[in-house]
């Protein structure tokens, strides 16, 4: 089950909130997986928060420079990713593109790294050069145990 499951009723939300949240309850379960030495889950739930937090900063930020299919290009990762390079937000730095091989590796079947520390630290370097880190965890809704 996803991390957000139960907790987030986007039918309920704009679709700026349902991102942010998606990618902070995402941010969350990413970590605990992690924790739980449960790796490849833990990727691709950072991964998810990942591309949510770059797709909510372009949404309050920069859906103008989206252009003609705004709505299908903040759907398309490299859209967004090459937006936010373009705008300063992020650069086209190793760092993402370590990221993006770990998940590529993950998303193939091959083993995550044994040390998850980097991917980790990259990622929240990311988050907070995108502005969703650093929040409050204990404003977010209970997580459920039993999401895996």
């Amino acid at each position: 089950m996803s991390p957000h499951f139960g907790l987030l009723d986007e039918t309920k939300m704009s679709q700026e909130e349902a991102l942010l949240m998606r990618a902070k309850l995402h941010w969350r379960g990413g970590k605990r997986r992690i924790e739980e030495n449960k790796g490849p889950e833990g990727i691709v739930t950072l991964y998810d928060a990942l591309l949510s937090a770059m797709r909510w900063h372009v949404l309050t930020r920069h859906m103008k420079k989206l252009g003609t299919g705004a709505k299908e290009k903040l759907e398309d990762d490299n859209a967004v990713i090459a937006l936010l390079i373009q705008t300063g937000d992020l650069d086209d730095s190793a760092e993402l593109k370590a990221i993006e091989q770990t998940v590529n590796q993950t998303l193939q079947g091959e083993d995550a790294p044994a040390d998850l520390g980097c991917f980790m630290a990259q990622t929240e370097e990311i988050l907070t050069r995108l502005e969703l880190l650093p929040f409050d965890e204990s404003a977010l809704p209970p997580e459920d145990p039993e999401t895996y």
